[in-house]
């Protein structure tokens, strides 16, 4: 288990920050899913614990953004975290799976728009270097 934390530590010390917005996302939706089991199994301690994670992620995706700068996406991803955190106080007070696969819902559609950013830039870094050898011959 060590091995694991030290590797998801190198993991995230590394990564850009993108592919570190793409990594919260992710966490959102694993401490959802742990939720959405807890209140399966009827795991209130369980429900709320997982709950408070992602909100805590989500508070932190929402303290980062840069509205001056951000414009109309910071604008409407703020909104978007407003409903999320608003959805999982929800599904947290009444025990409502359908608030958290809501949830689910937004981050992955945000998730996904992320993970085409982080595609490009990796295909524009693999470009670059073919640009400099053809462009050196």
């Amino acid at each position: 288990m060590n091995r694991v934390r030290q590797y998801q530590n190198v993991q995230v010390l590394t990564a850009d920050r993108v592919t570190l917005i793409v990594m919260l996302y992710d966490g959102i939706l694993r401490f959802n899913r742990l939720a959405l089991k807890a209140i399966s199994d009827n795991d209130i301690p369980g429900r709320g614990a997982h709950i408070n994670r992602s909100l805590e992620i989500i508070g932190e995706l929402a303290n980062s953004l840069n509205m001056e700068e951000g414009g109309e996406i910071a604008k409407n991803l703020s909104k978007l975290y407003d409903f999320c955190a608003t959805a999982l106080t929800e599904a947290n007070l009444k025990s409502d799976p359908k608030a958290i696969e809501s949830v689910n819902r937004v981050i992955l559609e945000i998730k996904s728009g992320w993970e085409a950013i982080a595609a490009e830039r990796q295909k524009q870094s693999a470009e670059e270097p073919l640009r400099s050898v053809s462009c050196g011959a």
